[in-house]
């Protein structure tokens, strides 16, 4: 690109007042390329009554490097206010890139980001979410690695991508005409469904190991309960992807298959366990969870875990 790109750093925010605070200083820190980019911090309040996002934005220092606007998303869920920022940005900005904001940005996470793009080419760029333990975890948790970041080479291509931690070219969203789905905003799983069809369109996703996300875990967290829930939650979702993006006679068979294998190996590890210990027991909680919540998505079974959370 001949000229300055401009990027749109978006955050959707409901009821995290001191998480956006948090996430807002982590990106006045970051450190950009030379010539470095135009940047515009675009905040999407999931709450209109909540007057605290607007107050956060209004009150930065005078000193801040970037733009913030201070939108407001009324429809509850994880799809309409991305959805909100997506329409705002993609009218005057080159890339746009998504963070949550109960997350922080590392130093160079734009940044490679960007060279990653430039590198590969690929419409979309995304990258490792690292732990913040609110307090110290139990020793099963970091045994058991099961909040470790995902690592893989740089610039090796993904099926997908994330929502928090991702930046995106908005031409091919404007190309593609590729939303968010809303019928994914409550259970989970939407950037997944968003970024496979991003991918079924046409697009490449390319990993940056560096761009690194640091991401609070709060205490209701660190417990084997909350993990096993996710799990199947997650379950769910990927059958219910898999049934909207193939064909029926293909979704069934392979969600149904894959069901069998996680129960199968959870089974399996969740004997070992007896011997292995608590961490291995949980793991095999987890993959037993999984296969049942694939079980339970294919028969369009599922829950709004994220009603509870808005």
């Amino acid at each position: 690109m001949s000229r300055t790109p401009r990027i749109a750093v978006c955050i959707s925010t409901f009821h995290r007042a001191e998480g956006l605070a948090r996430v807002l200083e982590s990106l006045g820190a970051l450190a950009l390329p030379d010539p470095a980019p135009r940047v515009t911090v675009v905040v999407v309040n999931n709450d209109p009554q909540d007057t605290r996002p607007a107050e956060i934005c209004a009150a930065v220092p005078d000193a801040y490097p970037f733009e913030i606007v201070c939108l407001a998303e009324p429809e509850r869920g994880l799809a309409a206010p991305r959805n909100r920022a997506i329409e705002h940005a993609i009218v005057d900005h080159d890339f746009i890139a998504f963070i949550d904001d109960d997350s922080v940005a590392t130093g160079a996470w734009l940044a490679s980001l960007l060279e990653v793009q430039r590198r590969a080419g690929a419409e979309v760029v995304t990258g490792p979410v690292a732990p913040i333990y609110e307090h110290p975890p139990p020793a099963w948790l970091e045994r058991g690695r099961f909040f470790a970041p995902h690592s893989a080479p740089t610039g090796s291509a993904r099926a997908s991508a994330f929502t928090n931690n991702v930046l995106m070219s908005a031409e091919c969203l404007r190309t593609t005409a590729t939303r968010v789905d809303l019928r994914f905003g409550l259970i989970g799983g939407e950037d997944v469904h968003f970024f496979r069809r991003l991918r079924a369109a046409g697009a490449s996703i390319a990993w940056a190991d560096e761009a690194v996300v640091e991401d609070l875990v709060p205490a209701e967290r660190m417990t084997a309960r909350w993990l096993v829930r996710r799990h199947r939650r997650t379950g769910m979702t990927t059958a219910l992807i898999e049934r909207d993006l193939r064909p029926a006679v293909v979704a069934y068979p392979l969600v149904a298959a894959k069901a069998v294998v996680w129960m199968l190996l959870g089974a399996g590890v969740l004997l070992a366990g007896a011997v292995a210990g608590h961490a291995t027991r949980v793991r095999g909680r987890c993959w037993l969870a999984w296969g049942r919540g694939l079980v339970e998505g294919l028969a369009g079974r599922f829950y709004r875990e994220y009603l509870e959370e808005r």
